[in-house]
Parts: structure tokens; sequence; C-alpha cells
């Protein structure tokens, strides 16, 4: 892979990543980190990425990575802060929307983040978890149900 295409490529999906990152994280300044740290090992590791159809699946399997690194060496926070500016311009409901699903169980978040906020199909949030697609679609809908129940209060 070209320096341009993973620019490029990286460009175009910052942001959800850094969404997903949230999702894991729960604080702006670690997800920022996680987000830098991933677009920097998967930079130097790009010439091992074998099909490139597999970039958004290979770079979110990088940042759950991280995140999983944060998460073992720094105490986990219920901060949703946004120090960035990664908000701006986003409507109201979808900012509350997203402090909920930083109330859920990260791993039940997880899920929300990887299908909707990276735009992950099950099958490549299955390959980014490692786990079986069945586990990926059963804990969606419970994190979905759980979400709902939340925003009706």
């Amino acid at each position: 892979m070209s320096d341009d295409e993973f620019q490029s490529g990286f460009a175009l999906m910052e942001k959800s990543l850094y969404l997903v990152a949230m999702g894991w994280l729960h604080n702006s300044e670690d997800a920022r980190d996680a987000v830098q740290e991933a677009a920097e090992t998967a930079y130097r590791g790009r010439d091992k990425l074998r099909d490139k159809q597999y970039f958004k699946t290979w770079m979110t399997r990088i940042l759950i990575n991280k995140c999983k690194d944060f998460l073992r060496g720094r105490r986990y926070t219920d901060e949703l802060t946004d120090g960035i500016g990664v908000f701006d311009g986003i409507p109201h409901e979808e900012i509350c929307l997203m402090d909920a699903i930083c109330r859920l169980d990260p791993k039940e978040a997880r899920f929300i983040t990887l299908r909707f906020y990276a735009d992950l199909t099950y099958e490549e949030a299955a390959r980014a978890l490692k786990m079986p697609v069945s586990t990926v679609k059963y804990g969606t809908r419970r994190a979905l149900e759980k979400l709902k129940e939340m925003m009706e209060v």
C-alpha cells in the first residue's frame, strides 16, 4: 500500500475511528491518543496488508488492540469530553446517543460503535473482534435493546 493510499484511506475513516475509540475508552484524550498510535502502527505495517479491500477492518482491529492496551495501562474513566472539537456540528440528539453508548459496558458498546459508527458489516466486525458473526449479531441486538431502555428514561 502506497503512502498516498494509506493517507487517503485513513483520512476517510479518522472520525469513525475516533468514535470507536470513544466507545472503548470513554475519554477524548485517550481516544485521540489511541487513534494516533493505531495510525502510526498501521502506517509502519502498511506493507503487511495483503488485500486493500480489508483496510477498514485491519485499521479497526489495530485500533481495538490499542484501546485494549490503554485500558490495561490506564484507569478507566466515564468521562465524555470534547477537547478537540470532534463533536462540532453534530446534533444534540446524536451527542446524547453517544453519551448513552459510553454508559454501556465497554464490551457492549464495541458492537454499537463498530456496526454503526465505523460502518462495519457484521462480518467485518466479527473479523475485527475475532468472534463468530452470530456473537456479534447477538451482542449488537442486546446492546441496542439496552440503549433503547436508556434513551426512554
